[in-house]
């Protein structure tokens, strides 16, 4: 018996770090991001923005934003009185059993109480939003959406905004879709969109590819050029042009149809140059046929290699003038969470100081405010989140 004790306290003194250690690999690495369970939005003054919160309304010269949930009523900022001096509404969460990082229903309330939004969010069989249907407060139907997810990066690749509820109506009215390709690291690469007016026509479309994959957050937008981008008047192509691209997704040629017939009546090449860390340092688009240079674009990045700014030249009398500047600002999730980071983009000055509108970001754990500015100093909105952390793997 002393034998087969001594025998079983050896073995347990050499099972016992095993055991420990399995324990931990089971905690190993443990991935955690942040829930929404309020969201507040106080807006100040008048506003003269249209009902919609659309992410498309024009051509942005070369950034990509990333929308990553349908938290609000999108009638949000068209419901404001144009004659108030500010207006607050809160929305608040509920979270279903499988539910990790999104809602399954959500209020909205404005100053005095009164309910002015709900939503109900379908999700899939792994916790993912599948369809998002808001309604006004008298429970009208306002807007629908339908996503799509990479349930392993936990990044939304497509989304669909409709303006008629799509239930059991394959015709209904979109406002917008767009869809999301990233890497393996959650770096967007490309991002395609669709734009239609109140009628349903297409108004916009576009491809746009990443020259900065490199140098972004994951889940957040970058820098890059349109692949293709396409205009319509009443349903008709009036304008397009596109981009080809070389070995290192680099740009290489720009075509531009100026009156959508068909026939590319510009085209170009560009003369890109890299910095010694072996990024997009510059582009120079070149005129086909008579040599002469066009437009320069310049990039810097800061020390962790994110994109800094990029610096638009026209040539005025044979050189190169400074345009606009665009200044990024980077925000990285607090609890470096799979859905990613911000990225917020302005123009600015040399200093990188904004000269218009722009953008501020306040994260931490508990708490993310968005501030929104018309002028420097001049706030118009403010959105401000609850968050809870959880743990996802």
């Amino acid at each position: 018996m002393k034998n087969v004790a001594l025998i079983l306290s050896v073995l347990a003194a050499f099972l016992s770090p095993l055991i420990l250690s399995c324990s931990d690999d089971n905690n190993f690495n443990p991935v955690y991001d942040l829930k929404t369970l309020s969201r507040v939005f106080e807006e100040f003054g008048s506003t003269t923005e249209s009902r919609a919160v659309h992410m498309i309304h024009k051509k942005r010269p070369g950034h990509a934003s990333v929308r990553k949930e349908q938290d609000t009523a999108p009638g949000f900022r068209g419901a404001l009185s144009q004659e108030s001096t500010s207006t607050k509404e809160t929305y608040t969460y509920e979270y279903g059993n499988n539910a990790h990082l999104y809602w399954t229903k959500a209020t909205g309330k404005d100053a005095l109480g009164n309910t002015v939004a709900t939503a109900t969010q379908t999700l899939d069989g792994a916790g993912f939003p599948t369809r998002c249907m808001w309604y006004d407060g008298a429970g009208n139907f306002d807007y629908a959406y339908d996503d799509t997810y990479d349930k392993t990066l936990y990044l939304m690749t497509s989304t669909i905004c409709y303006i008629d509820d799509p239930t059991d109506n394959p015709d209904a009215r979109r406002d917008y879709e767009y869809s999301n390709v990233w890497n393996k690291d959650g770096i967007i690469v490309t991002q395609t969109a669709i734009e239609y007016d109140s009628s349903g026509i297409k108004t916009y479309e576009y491809k746009w590819r990443s020259t900065t994959l490199k140098n972004s957050l994951r889940g957040a937008g970058g820098e890059g050029q349109y692949e293709y981008y396409k205009r319509y008047e009443d349903g008709l192509l009036t304008y397009q042009e596109k981009v080809t691209f070389d070995s290192y997704g680099y740009p290489e040629t720009l075509s531009v149809d100026n009156n959508g017939d068909g026939v590319y009546e510009e085209t170009y090449h560009a003369e890109t140059a890299k910095t010694v860390e072996g990024y997009l340092g510059s582009v120079i688009w070149i005129e086909d046929g008579t040599g002469d240079k066009k437009w320069k674009e310049t990039f810097a990045y800061d020390e962790e290699g994110l994109l800094k700014t990029t610096k638009y030249y026209d040539m005025v009398d044979g050189e190169f003038v400074l345009d606009t500047i665009i200044t990024d600002v980077w925000y990285k999730n607090p609890v470096n969470g799979p859905t990613g980071g911000i990225d917020v983009y302005f123009e600015s000055d040399e200093a990188g100081a904004p000269i218009g509108e722009y953008e501020t970001v306040d994260w931490t754990v508990t708490q993310k405010t968005r501030r929104y500015y018309s002028a420097p100093g001049e706030e118009i909105r403010r959105i401000t989140d609850s968050l809870e952390k959880v743990r996802l793997q």
